[in-house]
């Protein structure tokens, strides 16, 4: 009995030393937090109830060349109320007028609005949704409002600020505008101007102070912010609206038409290297286009017959032919080490000058040239390549350029077939930019230019566009000379691969390429081209239209393909354009846009009825020369409505467009 009251007392003892211990250590930890290590607690106390929040800044717009909106930016604010800040006693008096103003201010019931504030009273809601999504405006006349008007604390009122981005253009340009977002390792990515220009559109961040409320809510500890953002700039590019819009709707239409894979079209300003309009389309799996990737600057693929200008001009320069020079096409086939070179006219094209051999784009003839001339020192015609900028990328400030390829003997891949496959554009890779840029140095006498998208400022705040020259020089004026005719003579002479793109109206100077892709495999593709400039003696613009993939049972060849965009796209700058106008005669330009639109005129006084529907671009030189004023109304570019006011000595039409 003894010995079990021992045993019960030594298992109390223990028990007791083991609480005492207990109570010792969380005395010492109680001590320890509250004097010893109490701040530390505290601060991290009030680092997960309070801290600092970043208020991104509104991002700078991006405007066209004539001021239009390609990006936007539009700061909206959401109001909510926190009902536990405010009194009972101010809720009461304040209740009914708050309900008023809300009621007027959104057309609601005034009840709707007071039994959802008494509901969030009654439950104590921290964050109660007053109203999503309203300007400045509106936001300024809720601040005003009872109760509201006492600020946060007092008036309940949390105030939360959201900047959207908007694209007025839709999916018009949609890649080149692009686009910039934050990634998981707080880096800036994105496409096209939005990230090229990201560090002048961003602006500064601004911090607001912040405490966490209930369901994991954040509030801001004052409706002014801690650090106020700083505004991002905007920029002017050099891109037109009204052209973007035909070169995206021409480059569409033909996309659809030949059921093609893919395409790009890009308008350049000869005299500046200004980018005017760029279009790249690409096919979904439904059938349907939009703006997928930028295939005009990022995608490098082998340009087939547009490269045969630069290896003419190399011929040129380095004295290898004349453009008088009779070339043999062999029949239309070449053989290399077993591999063929062939024409697409079967039995070739005879015996025939090195200007019909551009003209009427013979692959032997051309292959011929290269060969004889090069074979001995095929590093001379690399090095001539080179020479003029054919290497290199174009620097663009829009990311992901491709990286051109021309092959040289010293590479370790560069074989037997290499020289003659250069020499009609295999086995080189240059992107449409880079195509374009080149063929837009021959139209702006040799001057290699940079490709632009930004307008610069002046002293006055003016756009300006400062050219970029890239290669002063890409060749001898005397060959740049031949290489021009040759080009018009591809469009504007019997003959030649582009006489279906011959207009009336213009000269137009260029250059077909009908690439085949997929060679080694059985079911061949090809990529239609159509590179050149307009008008061909005083040069404005320069083009390229590139798709990829059409269907072959409905066309491949670049005259027909790629070409009648081209051809499209400049008629109708023709006849939009004054300083192009001026060039032709106004009774040429009214015979031929009468071909392309009818108008029904139904007296002598020169009403026209049918004017709705029609493209409002179409119309304008027809209604000019017949000798209306014309104004419009409304920023589309479909007539929508017309009234014809005739008064003595002045007719004058009024458009609605939509």
């Amino acid at each position: 009995m003894l010995t079990n009251q021992k045993q019960f007392l030594y298992r109390l003892y223990f028990v007791a030393s083991i609480l005492v211990v207990l109570g010792l250590g969380i005395g010492y930890r109680i001590f320890d937090i509250q004097f010893l290590e109490g701040e530390k607690y505290r601060k991290i106390a009030k680092e997960k109830t309070i801290k600092n929040f970043i208020i991104t800044p509104k991002r700078g717009n991006i405007y066209s060349d004539d001021g239009s909106l390609l990006a936007s930016s539009t700061t909206n604010y959401d109001v909510y109320f926190d009902a536990v800040t405010v009194t009972n006693k101010n809720f009461n008096k304040y209740i009914n007028p708050l309900s008023e103003a809300l009621s007027i201010r959104f057309e609601k019931p005034s009840s709707f609005f007071k039994q959802s504030l008494i509901n969030a009273k009654t439950l104590n809601k921290r964050y109660h949704l007053i109203v999503k999504n309203v300007s400045i405006n509106i936001l300024n006349d809720i601040k005003k409002m009872p109760l509201f008007e006492m600020g946060g604390i007092k008036g309940g009122l949390i105030i939360e600020k959201k900047n959207y981005r908007e694209y007025p253009l839709d999916k018009i340009a949609e890649r080149t505008v692009g686009y910039e977002r934050i990634n998981e390792k707080n880096i800036y990515v994105g496409v096209g101007l939005e990230h090229a220009y990201g560090e002048l559109l961003r602006g500064k961040n601004g911090s607001q102070l912040m405490q966490k409320i209930s369901n994991g809510k954040w509030k801001p500890l004052d409706n002014q912010n801690q650090r106020e953002p700083k505004p991002g700039l905007d920029i002017t590019t050099t891109i037109n609206v009204g052209l973007q819009d035909i070169a995206h709707h021409s480059l569409l239409a033909q996309l659809e038409k030949f059921e093609a894979d893919h395409g790009s079209v890009v308008v350049m300003e000869t005299k500046t290297g200004a980018i005017k309009a760029i279009s790249n389309l690409g096919r979904t799996s439904e059938g349907k286009y939009y703006e997928k990737l930028n295939y005009a600057v990022g995608e490098s693929h082998e340009p087939g017959s547009t490269f045969k200008l630069m290896a003419m001009i190399a011929a040129l320069e380095d004295d290898i032919v004349e453009s008088s020079s009779i070339i043999d096409t062999k029949d239309g086939i070449l053989s290399f080490y077993g591999s063929k070179v062939r024409d697409s006219k079967k039995g070739g094209y005879g015996k025939i000058t090195a200007k019909e051999v551009f003209k009427f784009s013979s692959n032997t003839g051309i292959v011929d040239i290269i060969t004889r001339g090069y074979s001995k020192n095929p590093q001379k015609f690399s090095d001539r390549l080179y020479n003029m900028g054919l290497n290199n990328t174009l620097n663009l400030s829009i990311k992901g350029e491709g990286i051109p390829i021309i092959p040289h003997p010293k590479d370790k891949n560069w074989s037997g077939l290499s020289l003659p496959w250069m020499a009609y554009g295999y086995g080189v890779s240059l992107t449409p930019l880079q195509t374009l840029s080149f063929y837009n140095a021959i139209a702006n006498d040799g001057e290699l230019l940079k490709p632009i998208f930004f307008n610069k400022k002046n002293s006055n705040n003016k756009d300006i566009v400062n050219k970029i020259v890239l290669n002063p020089s890409i060749c001898s004026k005397e060959t740049l000379l031949e290489v021009k005719l040759m080009m018009e003579s591809v469009v504007n002479e019997r003959g030649g691969t582009a006489y279906n793109l011959k207009s009336d109206e213009f000269k137009i100077a260029g250059k077909t390429g009908t690439c085949q892709v997929d060679y080694n495999k059985d079911n061949i593709q090809y990529i239609s081209t159509f590179v050149g400039y307009f008008p061909a003696d005083k040069p404005k613009y320069s083009c390229i239209v590139v798709i990829h993939k059409p269907n072959k049972s409905k066309g491949y060849y670049g005259n027909v393909v790629a070409g009648p965009v081209f051809k499209r796209i400049a008629e109708k700058l023709f006849s939009i354009t004054p300083q192009l106008k001026s060039i032709i005669s106004e009774r040429d330009l009214i015979n031929n846009s009468l071909s392309k639109v009818e108008l029904k005129i139904t007296n002598k006084r020169n009403q026209i009825d049918n004017l709705k529907g029609k493209n409002f671009y179409d119309v304008l030189p027809i209604l000019e020369n017949l000798g209306f004023n014309v104004e419009h109304k409304g920023k589309g570019l479909i007539i929508k409505n017309f009234r014809i006011v005739n008064k003595s000595n002045n007719k004058k039409v009024i458009l609605e467009l939509s």
